[in-house]
């Protein structure tokens, strides 16, 4: 077990290091092969050789015990990639003879379209009243960064008070594989931020958290999320609530107002178009919405 385990560890180790991977990214790739190893213990005769482990007929049946499980074809696939990683880089540090993983087979995944907010809804998110407490002001200008920036959580929740550039109106994020951007924020993002920030406890230097708990300490992913969920709670009844429809809210709305692809991809932090397309898939649902509503030879009644 001692060789196999070691062999996941600098896996896991090179992800970190090298390609900047998150901590949620990373457990994800930990249980998948913890998996692997439970299942060589039980089902090929106690062999933890790293060799023996990772052959092209024992992936299979680990694929094969994957689907007797009755997982969703999503989580089979992540447990595939996470496979054809591992593999690929065993046998690039020479830990493996060849990559057996390489021709295992993927399921076809749907992709069904991001839950996306409309325009009215957006606007609802900012309430008439002016907000005046703490929790109020910065849940305002959580929300607001989400939507006025389109920012990942990680990214929001990394962010220090210096980071916010309110001469240029940007904000310097630091994305997926640690690599550092800088995107545009709004006019209304900046002054929740402000707001916010006249009523933020603890020290408050260039270096320090920009959103914090009522201690001044830095607020966790799932405080964050916790936030988010419940401010669109108060204008959506979408079952999806995460700060991530905030940020296909934004990409949406960009390109439903002629916005470039490529302008796009760059204001996310896409490292691929083709990951950016799904938005031109939202907009022309958007525009057929539209077309069946309002067109009186549409067929809607």
């Amino acid at each position: 077990m001692q060789e196999l385990k070691s062999a996941i560890d600098q896996f896991l180790e090179y992800l970190q290091k090298e390609k900047g991977f998150s901590l949620n990214t990373l457990d994800a790739y930990h249980r998948d092969l913890i998996q692997l190893t439970e299942f060589a213990g039980k089902n090929i005769g106690g062999n933890y050789d790293l060799e023996s482990v990772m052959t092209k007929r024992n992936l299979k049946l680990f694929t094969h015990f994957l689907n007797e499980k009755k997982l969703k074809s999503r989580s089979i696939a992540r447990h595939i990639a996470t496979l054809k990683s591992f593999a690929k880089y065993c046998a690039k540090v020479k830990l493996l003879p060849f990559n057996a993983a390489k021709t295992l087979a993927t399921p076809k995944l749907d992709q069904p379209l991001p839950t996306v907010l409309t325009a009215s809804q957006t606007a609802a998110l900012m309430p008439q009243e002016k907000a005046t407490s703490f929790e109020e002001t910065r849940n305002r200008a959580i929300v607001e960064l989400f939507y006025g920036s389109g920012i990942r959580l990680a990214e929001l929740h990394g962010l220090q008070i210096g980071t916010i550039d309110y001469r240029s109106a940007t904000v310097r994020v630091l994305g997926k594989g640690r690599k550092e951007r800088v995107v545009p924020v709004t006019a209304v993002s900046l002054e929740c931020i402000k707001a916010y920030l006249l009523n933020r406890p603890g020290p408050a230097g260039p270096e320090d958290p920009l959103f914090v708990n009522g201690r001044g300490a830095r607020l966790s992913r799932r405080q964050i999320q916790r936030v988010t969920a419940t401010q669109l709670a108060n204008v959506s009844r979408q079952k999806k609530r995460s700060p991530h429809v905030l940020r296909h809210s934004f990409a949406t709305h960009l390109m439903d107002n002629g916005a470039d692809i490529r302008a796009v991809k760059e204001l996310l932090g896409h490292s691929s178009l083709a990951t950016t397309q799904i938005y031109t898939h939202i907009s022309k649902e958007h525009l057929r919405a539209v077309y069946r509503q309002a067109h009186p030879r549409s067929g809607q009644q």
